[in-house]
């Protein structure tokens, strides 16, 4: 990640104390933050999701790529700084080192999804619930094409984010 730092190193700072918050769910914003020092809390619906306090670590990379508002809030879990890159959507189809960084972390995350997914099919594929269904689920997000995914659920009583 500090190959990331050293990117953005001539980039706007902001300074957020303890507790403000960065970024706002469903709120959008078309900015991407790298986290220069300090801490943040990943917050979806309400529910902690990671905290997040690698130095170079991305926040709001996921509205960025997808030109989407941000799923999740982002709280300074401490005082903290981040580097500030404005024009998001335009800034990641425009610089190519960027746009790797991000891929890389995303496909990261999408591996050790995809490993704890297998897992569970192991786990579970000889009972009668519903986790013994992660063969349907990972040949859905395996075979995923971007035009067919909106955010959310599919189940109705379960709101959009």
């Amino acid at each position: 990640m500090n190959d990331v730092l050293a990117m953005c190193s001539n980039l706007p700072e902001i300074r957020l104390a303890k507790g403000e918050r960065l970024i706002e769910e469903a709120v959008r914003t078309d900015r991407l933050y790298v986290l220069k020092c300090g801490a943040f809390e990943v917050v979806r619906s309400g529910i902690r999701v990671v905290l997040i306090s690698e130095p170079g670590a991305f926040l709001g990379e996921i509205s960025a790529v997808l030109g989407s508002a941000p799923t999740a809030s982002v709280v300074a879990a401490q005082d903290s700084t981040v580097h500030v890159v404005d024009d998001a959507s335009a800034s990641v189809q425009r610089w190519p080192e960027l746009t790797y960084a991000i891929a890389q972390v995303l496909a990261q995350r999408l591996s050790a999804v995809t490993a704890y997914l297998v897992d569970i099919k192991r786990q579970y594929a000889d009972s009668n619930t519903h986790l013994a269904l992660m063969d349907q689920v990972l040949a859905k997000v395996i075979a995923m094409h971007p035009s067919a995914t909106k955010p959310g659920s599919e189940r109705s009583d379960v709101p959009d984010y």
